[in-house]
């Protein structure tokens, strides 16, 4: 008698995104007509882990014609001990059983080498248009194995909406944080479900495996960003702080940077929210936050109110800084006295072209560690200024010639 040898084919599927783990075997129906609902077929299945899974029935089948199709078989699959796929060897026995025909054995194996990906989720938060979602940036790439794709399901929990928590939820790679119409300063509480497919490749493409993965629960803080006004008056207190250390050289370089930066940060804040360039920009926010409360991030005290769109003033009839030529700018004379190239030791003057045209107010001189105001100019058009006490030996000397 022939046997069906030409006709006998299965699929595998291991499944680890139930309630318990299976590996699924499809059989092949594109038998001869007529042999597909009389056939009854068997399989032993050995794992990694050297344990056999045979069923040597013919009369309890695993795979047999029902409503129409081959019904496909659901046997027990073990994982290993961090409750993945045993990586290693598999073989699959399956034997088939049909009047007419001898007995034919399918025998089929793979090996599999997989390390389950870590799921990361990034938070996308615009706190000015405003927009509020969350990203599932997972790699899904496994060596050697050709990922297929990830079905997602998000949970979020807003604490709170008017005082109550409530509950959203999404799918796809990017999870909407939106409740309402409406997005909140608030503490939002993530979890994401990913059921993941892959396929082994090349000779092996008859298996598929799928995995489940669900993140800890991650809380992500959002808020309504400070006003421009409440930002300048920390940019005024951080310069009343500058202003009082004009006595202390150090503490007063120190202020003087940061207050630099502060600016720059505030300027440049404004000039992209402006044209809608708004990633990143909460940076922007915590770090100025950060500036004006002496270097200590401040802690969210969420409001749970609706964020609003952000106000950020008019541009009309302004000119971008990087526009504008000639602009002024700090310039520093610095040396230490007995240094080449300065004024020596004994010294009561310095000429310097950078100084012509220069008010006095526009030049400050510290000596030592402190501000020294005893010096004189002649002139705007003077081109040397003089101080009463000689310079010392190793005596440091820094002089500012500030911007308009």
């Amino acid at each position: 008698m022939p046997d069906l040898s030409q006709y006998i084919s299965i699929n595998a599927i291991l499944d680890n995104s139930g309630v318990s783990p299976v590996i699924r075997i499809i059989g092949r129906s594109a038998y001869p007509v007529g042999v597909a609902q009389q056939i009854a077929g068997i399989l032993s299945i050995t794992e990694p882990d050297m344990i056999i899974d045979a069923n040597t029935d013919f009369g309890n089948p695993n795979i047999y014609w029902s409503a129409g199709a081959l019904v496909q078989a659901n046997r027990p699959l073990r994982l290993a001990n961090n409750n993945r796929f045993q990586n290693g060897g598999y073989t699959i026995k399956y034997s088939v059983r049909c009047p007419g025909y001898t007995d034919t054995v399918l025998t089929k194996t793979f090996v599999l080498n997989y390390t389950a990906p870590v799921l990361v989720i990034t938070p996308a938060f615009d706190n000015f248009t405003p927009s509020l979602k969350v990203v599932d940036a997972t790699t899904y790439g496994v060596a050697g194995i050709t990922y297929i794709d990830a079905t997602r399901t998000w949970a979020g929990v807003i604490r709170s909406v008017s005082g109550t928590n409530q509950n959203i939820v999404g799918a796809g790679i990017n999870f909407d944080l939106v409740y309402g119409g409406n997005y909140y300063d608030a503490s939002y509480d993530i979890t994401l479900t990913s059921i993941v497919t892959w396929q082994l490749p090349n000779l092996s493409n008859w298996v598929t495996i799928v995995d489940k993965f669900v993140t800890v629960q991650e809380t992500f803080q959002s808020e309504i960003p400070p006003t421009l006004l409440q930002l300048l008056a920390g940019l005024t207190a951080l310069k009343n702080k500058l202003d009082a250390a004009l006595n202390n050289k150090d503490a007063y370089l120190s202020l003087l940077s940061t207050y630099n930066y502060a600016v720059a940060l505030y300027t440049h804040m404004i000039k992209r929210g402006q044209v809608g360039d708004l990633a990143g920009l909460s940076d922007y926010v915590y770090n100025l936050q950060k500036i004006f409360n002496n270097g200590v991030q401040l802690v969210i005290i969420n409001t749970n109110g609706i964020i609003p769109p952000y106000d950020w003033g008019s541009s009309v009839g302004s000119t971008d800084w990087a526009n504008i030529t000639g602009k002024p700018s700090t310039k520093v004379i610095s040396w230490t006295a007995g240094q080449p190239g300065f004024p020596p030791i004994g010294a009561t003057s310095i000429t310097d072209s950078r100084f012509g045209n220069i008010p006095s107010t526009q030049i400050m001189v510290f000596r030592g560690n402190a501000l020294y105001p005893s010096f004189t100019k002649v002139s705007d058009a003077s081109q040397t200024i003089s101080w009463p006490d000689a310079l010392g030996g190793g005596e440091p000397v820094l002089i500012q010639i500030l911007p308009l």
